[in-house]
């Protein structure tokens, strides 16, 4: 089977469902046919393990002469198990979504944005990766402008996120490929040729310094986190979910930056770790005093973003791998949780604490599962984000014992917040006269609550087949940072 075949097919897929939709004659046919785009995406992103071979899956397509760039294609260690993640988050976004936001505008949105994380997973060119970085952030742009008059902040907040995390990158692949075709490079925009030609080290810190503000930008890290919050709070869930919750910011700093900036990464990671630190303690403590579910898990993400980049920006064994996972893991249990919060938002019309209580009467397994998404969150033995932070404190502990127990100290503070959170949203008495109709889950909510939770215990249970897959990324990563 072609490889080229099967990461086009999968880039496009999403894609193809976002015309269906938008030609859809009812909400409801539209509704099903973004599930089934996003159930095919689903199936065709597991065809690349399959495929896997030799620590890669790789595709060469047709190329433009002209401005030096090309169809380059393909999934390494790190990045194979991401297609499956990002179309299984799509995915049960959709299925246990409130169908009666869903609409055909939504719809596309969600779809051409998977379609575009996608691209920028699988690009082994710089032309396109830039170009598909941008494309994730337009469908939410487009949906914003929509409700401007009704919310302000919200659109000025997300214009900043997009440009913000779109000018750097673009500039640093500019530069780039300036450089590489002084150095004599023939395709100016291809990781392996830029790889083979190098970069002068003189730039490279420079070139660090945009790629990291675009890689700090998109991870919501102190001093860049703002837009996170405010877009989980206010935006559309669906399009906020995928661009929060995609690992598109990691993928940059190990695709690009530690390859081709071993110099920049000297420089340049030990203050990516210092971010790191101070968003994963500034998000655990401003989640802590939160009073609305949507706002909380925003500042909740942040935290684990911030987690996940000091492991890498540690560049330890340990702390590399420990951080990948712990990228897999958050997303799981958070997607569930979010899904969670979604369904109390729905039924009864707010997502503030202070007018909520008491639901466990009437939403008993909506509690259990946010009691139990809420525990894989944080790490609770059993579950991924359990093995992944072990792994990460370790890496971390011998060098820097303060960081550990900070990263400790962090765990601890998302934990009461989310036991604070499940207290007063399904515990203690129900506000008077509110709620009295509140619906159970649907089965379809269920399902898709039942399979994250499965999916999180049992690679928790069983993570040695993920920390062999990136093994050889793990070691390439920490060869080029400490050679």
């Amino acid at each position: 089977m072609s490889a080229l075949l099967v990461l086009s097919a999968l880039i496009l897929s999403p894609l193809l469902g976002a015309l269906l939709v938008a030609r859809a004659p009812r909400r409801e046919s539209a509704f099903q046919r973004a599930v089934v785009a996003s159930a095919v995406t689903l199936l065709l992103a597991f065809v690349p393990l399959l495929l896997f071979r030799e620590g890669r899956v790789e595709a060469l397509g047709p190329r433009l002469p002209f401005v030096r760039a090309g169809l380059h294609l393909g999934l390494d260690g790190y990045s194979v198990v991401l297609p499956p993640l990002v179309a299984g988050m799509q995915l049960a976004l959709l299925v246990a979504g409130r169908r009666a936001v869903l609409d055909r505008q939504k719809l596309g949105a969600m779809l051409v944005t998977a379609s575009a994380t996608l691209a920028v997973l699988c690009a082994r060119d710089l032309a396109l990766f830039g170009v598909a970085w941008v494309a994730t952030l337009l469908p939410g742009e487009r949906l914003i402008a929509k409700q401007e008059s009704r919310d302000p902040l919200l659109r000025r907040t997300y214009r900043i996120f997009l440009f913000g995390g779109s000018a750097p990158l673009l500039l640093g692949i500019g530069l780039i490929a300036w450089l590489a075709g002084r150095q004599g490079g023939s395709a100016i925009f291809d990781l392996d040729e830029l790889q083979r030609v190098g970069l002068p080290a003189g730039w490279q810190p420079v070139i660090f310094a945009l790629l990291g503000m675009a890689v700090l930008m998109r991870r919501a890290a102190v001093p860049f986190h703002g837009w996170l919050p405010v877009l989980l709070e206010r935006g559309p869930l669906g399009v906020a979910l995928l661009l929060a919750q995609a690992q598109v910011g990691i993928h940059l700093l190990l695709r690009v930056a530690v390859p081709l900036l071993p110099e920049g990464c000297s420089v340049g990671m030990p203050l990516i770790a210092a971010l790191g630190l101070v968003s994963l303690l500034h998000g655990a403590v401003l989640a802590l005093v939160q009073t609305d579910l949507r706002r909380m898990l925003g500042y909740l993400i942040s935290s684990q973003k911030g987690m996940v980049l000091l492991g890498v920006a540690s560049m330890t064994h340990e702390s590399v791998s420990g951080a990948l996972l712990q990228g897999i893991g958050s997303v799981i249990a958070l997607t569930g949780l979010a899904i969670v919060v979604w369904a109390v938002e729905s039924r009864t019309g707010t997502a503030d604490m202070r007018q909520l209580g008491g639901l466990v009467i009437r939403m008993p397994r909506t509690a259990a599962f946010f009691f139990l998404l809420g525990c894989a969150g944080i790490g609770f033995p059993g579950a991924l984000t359990f093995v992944s932070e072990d792994l990460l404190i370790h890496g971390v502990l011998h060098a820097h014992p303060l960081l550990a127990a900070l990263m400790l100290l962090s765990t601890a503070i998302n934990g009461i917040t989310l036991f604070r959170a499940f207290q007063r949203t399904f515990l203690g008495p129900a506000p008077r006269d509110r709620h009295a109709t509140v619906e159970a889950l649907l089965l379809r909510e269920r399902a898709v609550l039942l399979a994250l939770l499965c999916l999180t215990v049992a690679l928790g249970v069983a993570p040695s087949g993920l920390l062999s897959l990136r093994e050889p990324v793990v070691d390439q990563v920490v060869a080029h940072l400490h050679p």
